[in-house]
Formats: C-alpha cells, structure tokens, sequence
C-alpha cells in the first residue's frame, strides 16, 4: 500500500501538483535495546530506521509484536516488513512467536516484501519450514568474515564481507528455495535471498562498533573474558556495514 503525496511543482508552475507515492514500511519489533542504553543510544527502532535510513523514502510504523502482539490484522496494509533482532529464540514455546509465525508465512505467499536481520533471519526460515538450531560451536560474537557464494548486488562471488554479530542459534537448513549468498564455515547460511522478495541476514548490520561494544557489556548473557576481548578485538568493516546498509534500503523500498 502507497500513501499518495501531492506536492506543488513551483518551478514549472504553481498550479501544477504531482503524485509521489511514499512506500509503507512495517517493522514488527521483537526485542529491544536495553534500558541503560537508550539514553545514549535511543531504542530499536531508532537504530534500525536511522541505520537503514528508512525514512527518508518511506512512512515506517513501528509494531511491538513481543510485548503487545501488533501484528496487522490485514499484512495488504504495509508494502514490506522488517524483522530485527530479539532476546528470544525461534524455538521458544511462546504465543507471540507461534502468531508471528502464522503471519510470516501469510506475508510471504501475498508476494510482499520480507527483510530479516539476525533473529528476524531466523525467523523467516524458521516460519516456511528451515531449521534453526543452537551452534554446537557456541556463541557468533564480534565481526567474522563471509565469502560470497555468488554475486550480491556491486560484490562478486569470491569477494568477503564483515558484519557484526552477536548469535547461538543460527540456520542449520534454509527454506526451500532460498539462494544461499555468503556463509562460512561457523554459518554456512549467514545471507540468504529468495529472488527479489525476501533477504536475510545472521549478521547485526545496523549496529555500529560502539554500540555493539556497549551492548555485549550489558548483557545478560554471562560471556567469558576470552569471548568479549575476542568480540571486540574483531571489528567489522565499516565499509561493510554501511555498504549492506545501503543494499538492504535498496532492496526493501524496490518498487
């Protein structure tokens, strides 16, 4: 669904309007930025429409779906939804992820737009019949680095990226369907796409360095000295995240 904008065009004449159509973008929010870090930070969706810089190109509507179950009782009322991150697991016996399950897969056979980063990547494999498991091999935390199974907008198969992360669980077996676009041998299925309809990332592309440090300093999670001195000696790439930054808005305002 578009929302019509009429704007006057004073340099041809000021009787003459045009339509603009502004995309409407949904996202179904599962978790949050902890509290201590919203002062500096601001909260979740701030991140995520600030880093993907949503709104320049788009009315974005921000749903609480793991506290309020806001989940829209038709999905026609948005052209796409973003899926971030969350606390919690797909496998979690949970009401709001069993609902939210339902209206991924709903979402997905309308033809509409699905972006899922970490949690949210999970999430949609999860919902049309992958697998997600806990890692045998513990905990997906700092940068690491994926190489291109095939070419990925302006990067080609061969070439590697790096974008934070901060996971146990990830996708053990994709959707059907679904092309596998970089991985490594800790997360095979680290970027997947299903032709021009869906993208996900296991990676955090909208978190910057210093948020990230602050946040797994925060964390509930009790991480070992090792792992944290190892996350944050494992920065990404900048020109990584800012780049898929840019792809990801490319891909969920494509009209």
């Amino acid at each position: 669904m578009y929302i019509l904008h009429m704007k006057s065009m004073s340099l041809i004449s000021p009787n003459v309007s045009f339509i603009e159509l502004i995309m409407k973008i949904g996202i179904l929010l599962c978790g949050d930025v902890p509290t201590p870090l919203t002062e500096k930070f601001g909260d979740y969706s701030s991140c995520l429409k600030n880093q993907l810089n949503l709104e320049r190109d788009a009315k974005v509507t921000v749903l609480n779906v793991y506290q309020k179950l806001e989940l829209p009782s038709d999905f026609d009322n948005y052209d796409g939804y973003i899926i971030g991150g969350s606390l919690a697991g797909v496998n979690d016996d949970l009401d709001w992820i069993k609902q939210l399950t339902l209206f991924i897969r709903n979402v997905f056979y309308s033809g509409k737009k699905l972006l899922g980063i970490c949690f949210g990547h999970q999430m949609i494999h999860h919902a049309l019949g992958g697998v997600v498991m806990r890692s045998p091999a513990g905990w997906g935390l700092g940068a690491y680095e994926v190489t291109l199974r095939q070419d990925f907008e302006q990067l080609h198969a061969g070439e590697t990226i790096s974008i934070l992360a901060i996971h146990q669980d990830q996708v053990v077996r994709p959707a059907k369907c679904f092309d596998i676009i970089a991985g490594n041998d800790f997360c095979p299925n680290y970027l997947t796409r299903y032709k021009k309809q869906v993208l996900t990332v296991q990676g955090h592309p909208e978190f910057n360095f210093l948020f990230f440090s602050a946040l797994i300093n925060a964390s509930e999670n009790s991480f070992s000295p090792a792992i944290l001195e190892h996350a944050v000696e494992e920065r990404t790439s900048e020109k990584d995240r800012l780049y898929f930054n840019h792809c990801a808005n490319n891909f969920i305002l494509e009209r």
